[in-house]
């Protein structure tokens, strides 16, 4: 059995950052002066952010009971169940898909130390909240990410009062950071000793035109194509971003890949050696599907630690890849929080389940640059969550 000829090549503009652009969407409803933006995805969690801000900042009764749909957006169910408070005292939260069967204790937990009572169902949607915000000196545990911690100071910006914020165990920082940096974007200002903010609240938010950075996390499975076999060129990525996806140029060098900047695009052309690699998914768990291809790639034993991340997810990554790595017949060994690949340059072919989860069907895409035979998913359906366009492109790139 020998990999397919495919060749992974082409240009690519960046996905606009469905992440960056959600950030951008919550806080241009917080200013009382128009926000043009530019660059906004057409994804699904995109347009069910703005839908759920546009529903919110309808001119109703503050009183009146609001049902909130994110969709399938763990992001916006966990800035907007802080967020709504700023336009309503009583609403409840649903959603859509995995959402439904994913628990939400952590958002829940919080919004509690605020003051606020929570009716769940045992930790899963709808969420009803209602009450008054009691407490503005508030102890968070970011230990299942740092989503809920954005959508605390998201409302804590607008919301009056003398605030203390300490923050504990946190992960995805990165994307917490993100927040903090769109908020400066805004006008929005604190102090800060390390992880401890203090600030006060109802501040005045405005930002006349902001800009959506390309997503890295979008790109992340092209990258890793190209440096298999191939070559590509993308535009509209920043190369200070505060993605955590970024990091995956840091698995490539060590891959083997070449990567250089030139002028304002990102050249990754494949590696001739395919050395195994070590890496830590903790903050950046969206690219341990198309890190595990990589490492089938490898010749040799490619470690990713960080699995504690990944249960939680559109599906459990971990079980769902062990699950491919199976079918692919390829040997792997999972000891505490690290999985070992050994990988071998190949694959063998099959479909595997995509659990509809929008990484692991541009994982399984990728995955076709190892096997003897091209096997396009037949679930793509949940690529509509953050990139609809990347089957064309997908097919685009690959040549034989």
């Amino acid at each position: 059995m020998k990999p397919t000829a495919l060749k992974y090549s082409g240009q690519l503009i960046a996905p606009a950052s469905k992440s960056y652009g959600q950030r951008l969407l919550v806080l241009a409803a917080l200013t009382a002066q128009t926000c043009q933006i530019e660059r906004l995805g057409n994804d699904r969690d995109t347009q069910a952010m703005k839908n759920a801000l546009d529903f919110l900042c309808q001119k109703e009764d503050i009183h009146h009971d609001a049902i909130i749909d994110v969709g399938e957006s763990g992001f916006a169910l966990r800035t907007l169940a802080f967020v709504a408070r700023c336009f309503r005292s009583s609403y409840q939260l649903t959603g859509h898909g995995t959402l439904l069967q994913r628990t939400h204790f952590a958002t829940i937990h919080l919004l509690e130390q605020l003051g606020l009572s929570v009716a769940h169902q045992q930790g899963k949607l709808p969420l009803q909240i209602s009450g008054a915000i009691t407490n503005t000196k508030i102890e968070v545990d970011g230990t299942e990410g740092s989503q809920y911690v954005s959508g605390l100071f998201l409302l804590a910006a607008k919301f009056p009062g003398e605030w203390q914020i300490t923050i504990k165990n946190l992960n995805s920082r990165p994307y917490f950071e993100m927040t903090l940096a769109a908020l400066r974007e805004f006008g929005f200002q604190y102090e800060r000793n390390n992880d401890f903010f203090s600030f006060v609240g109802n501040q005045e938010l405005s930002c006349a035109q902001a800009k959506v950075e390309g997503d890295w996390s979008s790109v992340a499975a092209h990258l890793v194509g190209a440096s298999i076999r191939g070559k590509i060129r993308v535009s509209g990525l920043n190369p200070e971003s505060l993605q955590p996806d970024q990091n995956l140029l840091d698995v490539l060098k060590q891959f083997g890949a070449k990567s250089e900047w030139k002028k304002s695009e990102l050249w990754i052309s494949e590696s001739q050696y395919k050395n195994p690699f070590n890496f830590d998914c903790t903050h950046q768990p969206d690219l341990f599907p198309v890190l595990v291809v990589l490492a089938c790639a490898a010749l040799g034993t490619s470690t990713l630690s960080g699995l504690h991340r990944l249960q939680n997810k559109e599906s459990d990554r971990l079980k769902a890849m062990c699950g491919a790595l199976d079918i692919w017949g390829v040997a792997y060994q999972i000891t505490q929080d690290k999985i070992e690949i050994q990988g071998t340059g190949q694959i063998k072919s099959g479909k595997i389940h995509t659990h509809n989860d929008h990484r692991i069907v541009m994982a399984a895409c990728i995955s076709n640059m190892l096997s003897d035979s091209v096997c396009v998913p037949e679930e793509t359906g949940a690529l509509q969550k953050s990139y609809p366009a990347f089957l064309q492109d997908f097919l685009r790139f690959t040549k034989a």
